[in-house]
């Protein structure tokens, strides 16, 4: 559109402020042609912007300084595409040799239940339900299977029971392509969620451990060597909160690169078997990105993350605290609005959600499996902000069926520009 636009035309701006690459200029403006190319061409709406060099040169342009304004705005592009000292831009997947799309995931694995309803009850409620479904789960496993069926190598290190359940996943899992010679066995029960699905897409999960709280630094130790042959090791908060510090500190530094998402969120305690965490420092300071949404990030942080023009602000806060923690980068899943990612410049870089479901019929699932295409993507050397881009549309796609696990797509069925680099 920018580029059909004559010499001297008006030209309307979004007032999706901080969303899409245009500065929040009042309603109409005299430009030419070539001087709006300059200004916005830089930034894709694929790939989100930064920020700060937009708000930069929003001001020059104000302040009538043209070709100061093309200066800022060219230089926050320079530094999304990789000449800047941005730390997002410098920030390497090591993916050479064997180790190109090996991903280790370290968490749990469970049995789900789902009973789906009309409305969510209130407490003392009976309802009847529409739907009764049984798949396999647990955040551990879904990232794991996500980042299998894109087509990355997966390993997965976790804990089944002894009872039938543990058969079945087995099975699954091996079937689907994930390694399993790190999944092992203790006595009793396997993982369960009970979820219920109401009929906007929302959903409520209990989840009841099981065999995962059994999974131990010793396992952990067995598997280092897979750990740090992988190009991404992902971790989250459903098992021992110190094997999965044991998993990171297996991992940073000596190969991978370790991802750490937050969920379910932690509180400081030692209640391990909740998910607190005694030292939160400590795990922080074990990864190398966190990926958290605005209910973790207000629970981690203290932080509410804010609406509209208090949004960016509330984020580069938030990712403050975690700095001071320990660690140096991170992702924040924003639903509808996409993410946005913080580097340890404090730059944010938003990335909007391009592809938006019709109808959205199950989000079960659906952050599991941005993080599991995220970890796919950058095991095969794709850029931290293009595949946040396009790990948001493989998600969004999982929306829109039933379940967890199966509502992921195999990699060959997405549209060719999300499916992995040869």
């Amino acid at each position: 559109v920018l580029d059909l636009c004559e010499e001297g035309s008006s030209v309307l701006t979004s007032p999706c402020q901080g969303f899409l690459p245009l500065p929040s200029l009042p309603v109409s403006h005299k430009f030419s042609s070539k001087r709006l190319e300059t200004v916005w061409r830089q930034t894709p709406l694929s790939t989100g912007h930064c920020i700060n060099s937009n708000r930069a040169a929003e001001q020059a342009l104000r302040n009538g300084a043209n070709g100061a304004a093309d200066r800022v705005r060219e230089e926050g592009a320079r530094r999304y595409r990789g000449g800047g000292k941005s730390a997002a831009v410098r920030m390497q997947v090591d993916t050479a040799g064997e180790r190109r799309g090996k991903v280790c995931v370290v968490g749990s694995i469970n049995y789900d239940q789902t009973v789906y309803v009309s409305k969510m009850p209130v407490p003392g409620q009976t309802l009847h339900g529409s739907l009764y479904t049984t798949g396999f789960g647990g955040k551990g496993a879904n990232q794991c299977v996500m980042a299998g069926l894109m087509g990355a190598k997966c390993e997965m290190v976790g804990m089944l029971g002894t009872d039938d359940i543990a058969t079945i996943t087995r099975t699954h899992l091996a079937k689907v392509g994930v390694g399993i010679d790190h999944v092992g066995s203790a006595e009793g029960a396997s993982g369960v969620a009970a979820i219920t699905v109401s009929s906007d897409g929302e959903n409520v999960v209990i989840v009841v451990p099981g065999a995962n709280l059994l999974l131990t630094s010793e396992h952990i130790a067995k598997a280092t060597s897979t750990i740090q042959s992988s190009s991404v090791l992902l971790c989250q908060n459903e098992v021992p909160p110190a094997t999965t510090l044991s998993a990171m500190k297996a991992g940073k530094g000596k190969g991978p690169f370790v991802i750490l998402n937050a969920a379910p969120a932690p509180s400081v305690g030692n209640r391990w078997q909740e998910g607190q965490w005694e030292d939160i420092g400590s795990m922080l300071s074990a990864c190398d990105l966190l990926c958290i949404n605005e209910s973790e990030t207000l629970l981690l942080t203290g932080v509410t993350v804010g609406e509209g023009d208090a949004l960016v602000g509330s984020l580069q806060k938030a990712a403050e605290r975690v700095k001071e923690l320990g660690c140096p980068r991170v992702i924040f899943t924003l639903g509808a609005a996409g993410s946005c990612l913080v580097d340890e410049a404090n730059q944010p870089v938003m990335v909007p959600l391009t592809d938006r479901p019709e109808k959205v019929v199950d989000t079960c699932g659906a952050g599991d499996s941005y993080l599991g295409a995220l970890a796919a993507y950058l095991s095969f050397g794709v850029s931290l902000p293009d595949a946040m881009t396009k790990a948001g549309r493989v998600a969004a796609i999982t929306v829109t069926g039933a379940g967890a696990q199966t509502s992921y797509p195999q990699g060959d069925m997405l549209p060719s520009e999300l499916r992995l680099p040869a």
